[in-house]
């Protein structure tokens, strides 16, 4: 029934929008994709699509695609079967209302304990993209700004911190439709198909196995089905989301490029691309006392403690490094003619023509290729009978392949690199040539990084590439750019590198590095932040030797605490925060902090954790050490190292021979020290901050807002109101 005097939204209507109206077809087109991306498996082909190639079709925030992940993986083996990929599509894209909203609720089921807790239900909605002046409208009632995503949160859940499925659907249903409404758009404004994609291969006489027909979930015929009218999404602010954002008054140095300062000659990559890990332990180990832990095994595992994958070392003294690597159709209760759906497919790219493979003894096959956005198909005709196989593009790239003289004439080829092998493509003219690689690109996303940057002096050099000075060639503001080189780094560093800018996404904070732009081709991956002038805080700190006053040190903390208090509250834990990782403004005593390199770093939920042995030993905790389950606290402790150190110039947890099994063994068995002479003259209060951010039991450490509100800040630091 209708429901009467209310905006509404009809569910049916809306999953019009998605363009499956054909079940059996769509299941055999992912069927053919699933072949495709569990053949990019490596040596796991028979295990299923990997995380990493998963992430890559979806092209969702990497939170957002690794919750999915999870609740599509049923058996939690860390690979998607045949089964759990085309179910789980099938049941995202195809399903009835009572399929989808469970869906929903398991992705913002953290824990898996059959709940929801409010403040994880809140993070997934700031992983939304928020409508601004300065983007795109990508779906109808999109969220404005920060406030109002509190307000959603607040109305959907009251005074209740967690809510069960049943509490969430009649919530859904009866009063505040918002967080399914707005979660459920956003993934189907990105779905990686189109209709043309599905409907292309009603003329192949490819079928589902058996197993896949008896068991995929069945959708109601849409027409006959009942029709699920849902609140409207409510809209209570047009504030940016810039508004909301900690008012801090954080100086920033000037990064524009003289017209005649000398631009140093620049390098040539091509083919570039602009964008658009846990260890979980047993229920048997969580309870497992620290005595009964062997920390001598976890020192000689010493692989088992990564260090970030982009970090990068600095060359000279003088040198300044920057290292770090949706539409719900709403209308009123009316007799008026409604809309139409409003499609999704608004930009479809295709392209179809005959294509050569060539064999390494000239051997010519012909084929008729059909570019349909992402996916490419193979017939041996023009007329499109019958497919022979097809190739989804997502995480490829494409490049000139030379041209090729075969019985005396000349075809010409574009290379596909997929993450599992290269493919050569060769036309028989330049304009069909020219034509294919067009489109690819334009699929892919294509942007050519010189197009927009200039690079100039090298800043720094690490185990997989460089960083480099450059300047943005319209507004001639410097910016520093980290060059990943892929062949030099494993899948899972690429996976931490692509971690690190998804996390870059989400930080606008004046005390955290700001990401203005990355571009990935076949070799590398430029990651173009801004230019920090300061010098790392290690810089700082050694030439000062050490002798900074208490009222500098905390000037410093607070804005560390600041920074750190701003990811925390978006789920982030950085990991790996020690003085390399902290940037300045100015090298001067003016300076500003900028954490940076989230190479380590992890999205978490409230009462998520971890145990995985990341980090710098120094800087790391007993509970990483041990193995135990961590979350934000292991930043606090982070901040107490860098403080002791700040003052003392010296480690709490040292050893005069870097023997790195005496190191753990006391961080994990002995209390803080003050023996450093230089801590003689520090002040009661501020040893007392350092013993409780170095406390030993997680629970019983400092917080980040009791660090900000200490009495040794509140002394040393001015604070506006």
């Amino acid at each position: 029934m209708i429901p009467e005097h209310k905006e509404f939204i009809d569910f049916n209507e809306l999953k019009k929008i998605i363009s499956v109206e054909n079940e059996n077809l769509f299941l055999i087109y992912l069927k053919e994709v699933y072949k495709d991306l569990a053949d990019r498996s490596e040596e796991n082909r028979k295990k299923g699509i990997m995380k990493i190639v998963f992430f890559d079709y979806l092209k969702l925030p990497m939170f957002i695609s690794e919750k999915l992940f999870t609740v599509f993986d049923e058996d939690q083996d860390g690979f998607l079967s045949s089964k759990e990929f085309i179910f789980g599509m099938n049941k995202l894209y195809n399903g009835s209302y009572q399929d989808t909203i469970k869906l929903i609720f398991d992705i913002l089921d953290f824990n898996h304990d059959g709940l929801i807790e409010k403040d994880d239900a809140r993070m997934i909605l700031c992983l939304l993209p928020l409508k601004t002046d300065k983007s795109k409208v990508e779906y109808k009632y999109q969220m404005q700004s920060l406030e109002e995503i509190v307000e959603i949160i607040n109305a959907t859940f009251g005074k209740m911190k967690k809510l069960n499925f049943e509490d969430f659907k009649t919530m859904v249903e009866k009063q505040k439709s918002d967080i399914f409404i707005q979660i459920i758009c956003f993934l189907y404004q990105k779905k990686p198909f189109t209709e043309n994609n599905i409907n292309i291969l009603k003329t192949s006489k490819k079928s589902l196995p058996n197993d896949i027909k008896l068991q995929t979930p069945q959708v109601k015929n849409k027409g006959n089905c009942d029709n699920i009218y849902l609140p409207s999404p409510s809209k209570k602010t047009k504030l940016s989301p810039i508004q909301l954002i900690e008012n801090i008054n954080i100086g920033k140095s000037s990064g524009l490029l003289d017209e005649d300062e000398e631009k140093p000659a620049i390098s040539g990559f091509n083919g570039m691309i602009r964008f658009q890990n846990e260890l979980v332990p047993k229920k048997n180990d969580l309870n497992v006392k620290d005595e009964d832990k062997d920390v001598k095994n976890v020192i000689k595992n010493s692989d088992q403690i990564y260090n970030s994958p982009s970090v990068f070392l600095k060359k000279n003294k003088k040198s300044k490094l920057l290292c770090s690597p949706s539409p719900p159709l709403l209308h009123k209760n009316s007799k008026k003619e409604m809309p139409p759906p409003l499609s999704l497919d608004n930009d479809k790219i295709e392209y179809e023509n005959f294509i050569y493979k060539v064999s390494s003894n000239n051997k010519i096959k012909k084929y008729y290729l059909v570019l349909i956005n992402k996916d490419i198909y193979y017939y041996k005709k023009a007329d499109k009978q019958e497919v022979e196989g097809m190739h989804n593009l997502s995480g490829c790239f494409v490049k000139d392949g030379g041209s090729k003289v075969i019985n005396d004439k000349t075809y010409y080829c574009f290379t596909i690199v997929f993450p599992s092998k290269d493919r050569n493509f060769y036309c028989d003219s330049k304009d069909i040539y020219e034509k294919f690689t067009h489109n690819i690109k334009k699929a892919l996303g294509y942007l050519n990084f010189f197009d927009v940057y200039e690079m100039l002096d090298d800043l720094g050099e690490g185990i997989f590439g460089l960083v480099k000075l450059g300047v943005e060639k319209k507004t001639k503001e410097r910016v520093a750019i980290k060059i990943i080189n892929k062949k030099k780094a494993k899948s899972t560093d690429i996976e931490l590198v692509r971690t690190e800018i998804d996390v870059m996404k989400l930080c606008h904070h004046p005390n955290v590095v700001h990401l203005l732009d990355h571009f990935e081709n076949a070799d590398y991956i430029f990651i173009v932040m801004e230019y920090i002038r300061g010098g790392r805080l290690t810089d700082y700190l050694r030439e000062r030797k050490y002798n900074i006053n208490e009222k500098r040190a905390a000037e410093l903390i607070y804005e560390i605490a600041l920074g750190v208090k701003y990811l925390h509250k978006y789920g982030i834990i950085h990991r790996d925060l020690k003085p390399d990782n902290i940037m300045l403004t100015e090298a001067n005593d003016y300076g500003h902090i900028k954490i940076m390199d989230f190479g380590l770093s992890k999205i978490l939920g409230k009462k998520e954790k971890v145990a995985d042995g990341f980090g710098t030993l120094t800087y790391v905790p007993p509970e990483v050490l041990l193995r135990k389950p961590y979350s934000k606290e292991i930043d606090i402790w982070s901040i107490g190292v860098i403080l002791y150190l700040m003052l003392s110039g010296e480690l709490p947890f040292d050893d005069e021979e870097d023997d790195e099994e005496k190191i753990a063994n006391s961080i994990v068995y002995n209390e803080v020290k003050f023996t450093s002479k230089k801590l003689n003259n520090r002040s009661k209060e501020v040893l007392e901050l350092i013993e409780r951010c170095l406390t030993k039991k997680q629970k019983n450490r400092i917080t980040v807002e009791e660090i900000l509100e200490s009495d040794w800040i509140k002394k040393n630091v001015e604070i506006d109101d």
